[in-house]
């Protein structure tokens, strides 16, 4: 009888999932929606693998890296990241036809070995201004020597390290995509 009762269950599982369940599929005979007049179709990736990106429109989200929508005219869009202690890049609106948004995330080596540096060399400067300033004034010509070479290499090593943090600092970027056609692929070029 429990032999007769499995076979009955199964025959009749068979049966309902041959029936369509769900919404219909949008590429079976009915039109697919256009966009509207003048929106972007924007390509939001991330220039590292392992970070992903909210990319949200007027603060409401639409999708997360790596993805590809339309955004339409006078949307704002931004992208915040998956980190604890989140960070959020303005974007902007956009305006063209195809274009590609990769985010750069925070490089945290490049930006503490930068402030680093920047306590160092600002140290070294003040220091240098102080022995120039004393040595100079009294005519203690090793002292005025020590104090100009001592400011400029702090004021060389300071601009340098404000340089390096501000290129370690995260950031999106914008350009152009262009479609591609390869021997077994298909998909968008730009620049990342």
């Amino acid at each position: 009888m429990r032999k007769y009762g499995i076979l009955v269950v199964v025959a009749l599982s068979g049966s309902v999932s041959a029936q369509p369940s769900g919404p219909p599929d949008p590429g079976m005979g009915q039109p697919q929606q256009q966009p509207p007049p003048g929106s972007t179709r924007a390509t939001f990736l991330s220039t590292t693998g392992e970070m992903q990106w909210e990319v949200t429109l007027d603060r409401a989200r639409a999708c997360t890296t790596p993805c590809s929508i339309w955004v339409e005219p006078n949307r704002f869009v931004a992208l915040h990241s998956h980190e604890p202690a989140p960070v959020r890049l303005d974007v902007g609106y956009l305006a063209g036809n195809d274009v590609v948004v990769s985010a750069k995330p925070l490089h945290t080596g490049a930006y503490v070995t930068g402030i680093t540096f920047t306590t160092l060399g600002g140290a070294a400067l003040v220091t240098g201004i102080t022995l120039g300033a004393v040595g100079c004034s009294t005519n203690n010509g090793g002292m005025c020597t020590a104090g100009v070479i001592t400011g400029l290499s702090g004021a060389f090593v300071t601009a340098g390290s404000i340089w390096l943090m501000y290129q370690a600092l995260p950031e999106a970027r914008i350009g152009p995509a262009t479609p591609y056609v390869g021997a077994n692929q298909v998909g968008l070029a730009g620049t990342f």
